[in-house]
């Protein structure tokens, strides 16, 4: 998520019960933007609204308010920041319309709620705003729906508010009261820079006022999108489940399928998605599970129809539609095939570029029926603990399953009630395998067909951690020990100084030290040892278990603490706090004479962590080593584990 949302979300699950109603949602909203939220009723766009708002609490995840946690705010400050619009449905007795503006005061008012003439001031300007003027001696249960609603929205606005949100303000109204509320908010966002997400039903409005759209749906929440790739044909038919004579019903034919409208020679279409790092934005792209889903409805298009697609498109997990046009659709002597090309965006990996075919044929006698195999380019899985059994082709359980899917809804638009058999190749793709990670995992002669989402991020977090899981999962096959190692320095420290650990495994970790232990507790390991250089793990002595620099990088401070501690004259904390590395700080504790007697403070303090983060579920302690100045020591149950293993 970009720095430049006010408000986003983190990997946010959200529900009533135990199980997620819609989950690893990652949507924000800017200053001076309108966010709209489109999808079918019960999808969720309330309830995703509520939590947003903090008024029911997150499953899991976040919701970050100015790169905040909305759970740190008190509620008076996160009233002043957020207001929140929802329909009214309380009876309410002998409340004026300016009292039911001035409750939005009450963040400012204190405890007992004493309006003061600024208050009354910003109440009188809230309702001019909404232009209700007129409308402040009058009962709110005596007004119209348009009225009460342009009153709530002037409450909402007493509250000065950095953002707002709003669960389909439009209900009730009429076409006028539509307008009327939509260009305040409008105004809202323009002229005081307010940040608006609005859920609302009616799309014809929607698409006149977002300027970003997420679309929620009970198969999950998509990314924020351009108006134009939310309200395309494709993407609403397939959100709310039309037929295309239900939308062409309800919107008209669709010109671009007209193909003696087309003009000749027409650009395929190409998947626009976009994510923010840093100052870049960077192009989505779609995965080799995508592709061979689509390969395969393209295929079964051919066989059903009669008639080659020019595009197939399906919606991602992710909840993004992607739309493409094939490489080739062709008969074959055993059905169709279909090539779809990979396309990484700007993630460039080993299998962009290569197309992924789908060799189609029909089973009219096994109805219901979808068999999936690999063929050329695509891995067998050889070693346990993969996604697919020892044997099986290298295709995960989400692409086989858009597979299914994809051929389910060809099957159903052309009537057929049998089967199919499905083979995936991936041309290029036994070479292209010898590049990856693939044989070092326990999967040969080929590239895996992946993809949890559907959708390529850049340079994506998600993917390294889920690597990393699978790496541990596959480590727990093997023992009940396991040591983890943040990069190649750690890697070539236990090769050179232990080596009678060669038959433990090893995962390196990167600098996710705490995505680890928690993955080695879900594993149920036993035992666990960290082995890194100090510039990394020193970073634990303050709790600190994602190492990276952009997370966190106090490793000077934490050195000047533990020294002051240690008694420490001032100069040297000086120096200490102004050291550019540890090797520095080590250099400086030398010349005081305080090394050990701080290195053994922060290996206390580290183990102090290590212990907490693993919660007794297994025992774990860390070993430290400088490149310059070799072993520096290691922490009391690093001691008890070395031991134990090296049976001393």
């Amino acid at each position: 998520m970009s720095e430049a949302f006010y408000c986003q979300t983190q990997d946010l699950a959200i529900g009533y019960g135990k199980t997620p109603l819609l989950q690893n949602i990652g949507i924000g909203v800017q200053r001076g933007q309108i966010l709209a939220l489109i999808g079918p009723n019960g999808a969720g766009k309330s309830t995703l609204l509520k939590t947003l708002a903090g008024q029911l609490a997150a499953q899991s995840g976040a919701v970050l308010l100015q790169g905040q946690n909305l759970t740190t705010y008190t509620p008076n400050a996160r009233a002043r920041k957020m207001a929140l619009m929802l329909p009214h449905t309380r009876h309410t007795e002998l409340t004026t319309c300016f009292d039911m503006a001035a409750a939005g005061r009450y963040p400012y008012t204190g405890r007992l709620g004493i309006l003061s003439e600024q208050d009354k001031m910003q109440v009188r300007d809230a309702l001019h705003l909404v232009q209700a003027d007129e409308l402040a001696d009058r009962d709110f249960t005596k007004i119209s729906d348009g009225q009460r609603q342009r009153v709530l929205l002037a409450r909402a606005v007493c509250q000065q508010p950095e953002i707002i949100l709003l669960d389909e303000p439009t209900s009730f109204l009429d076409i006028k009261g539509k307008i009327e509320l939509l260009t305040i908010l409008r105004q809202l966002a323009q002229e005081k820079q307010v940040a608006v997400i609005v859920s609302l039903h009616e799309l014809e409005l929607a698409q006149k006022i977002a300027d970003t759209v997420v679309c929620v749906s009970p198969q999950g929440v998509s990314g924020v999108m351009t108006p134009k790739d939310a309200f395309a044909a494709e993407n609403i038919r397939t959100l709310y489940r039309l037929t295309k004579e239900q939308y062409e019903a309800l919107y008209g034919p669709q010109p671009e399928r007209d193909s003696e409208r087309r003009p000749a020679k027409q650009e395929p279409p190409r998947f626009e998605h976009y994510i923010r790092s840093g100052q870049k934005l960077l192009r989505c792209g779609y995965t080799t599970g995508t592709c061979a889903a689509l390969g395969a409805a393209g295929a079964a298009r051919l066989l059903l129809t009669g008639r080659a697609p020019e595009t197939v498109g399906l919606r991602t997990p992710k909840g993004l539609v992607v739309e493409v046009a094939p490489q080739r659709c062709r008969l074959t002597a055993q059905g169709a095939e279909c090539a779809i090309v990979k396309d990484g965006g700007d993630d460039i990996d080993a299998t962009t570029g290569l197309p992924v075919v789908a060799e189609v044929s029909l089973l009219p006698d096994a109805p219901g029926t979808v068999t999936i195999d690999g063929g050329n380019g695509v891995g067998r899985v050889t070693k346990p603990g993969l996604d697919q059994p020892v044997g099986a082709a290298a295709i995960n359980h989400v692409p086989r399953r858009m597979i299914t899917e994809a051929l389910t809804k060809e099957a159903e638009a052309a009537g057929y009630t049998g089967g199919f058999a499905v083979v995936i190749c991936i041309d290029g793709g036994e070479e292209a395998a010898r590049r990856t990670f693939n044989p070092h995992i326990g999967v040969e002669g080929g590239l895996s067909v992946l993809g949890t989402s559907g959708i390529v991020e850049p340079m994506s977090q998600q993917a390294i951690l889920d690597t990393l899981q699978l790496e541990i999962h596959q480590a727990a096959l093997r023992s009940r020990r396991l040591i983890l190692a943040p990069g190649n320095y750690g890697l070539d420290y236990l090769a050179q100084n232990m080596p009678e650990l060669a038959d433990i495994p090893i995962v390196k970790i990167s600098n996710f030290v705490g995505d680890a232990l928690d993955m080695a507790a879900a594993e149920h390991f036993e035992e666990v040892l960290l082995v890194g250089h100090v510039g990394k793990l020193v970073k634990l002595a303050g709790g600190i278990m994602n190492t990276h620099s952009r997370q966190a990088d106090c490793r000077t401070e934490l050195f000047c603490t533990h020294a002051a501690l240690c008694g420490a004259p001032q100069p040297v904390c000086r120096a200490l706090m102004d050291a550019a590395t540890t090797d520095a700080c080590l250099a400086i504790l030398d010349e005081a004479g305080l090394r050990a007697a701080v290195l053994e403070s922060l290996l206390e303090a580290v183990q102090l962590h290590l212990d907490r983060r693993a919660a007794g579920a297994f025992a774990v302690g860390a070993v430290l080593f400088s490149n310059q100045s070799g072993p520096l020591g290691q922490t009391k149950t690093a001691d008890a584990l070395l031991k134990k293993w090296k049976g001393n």
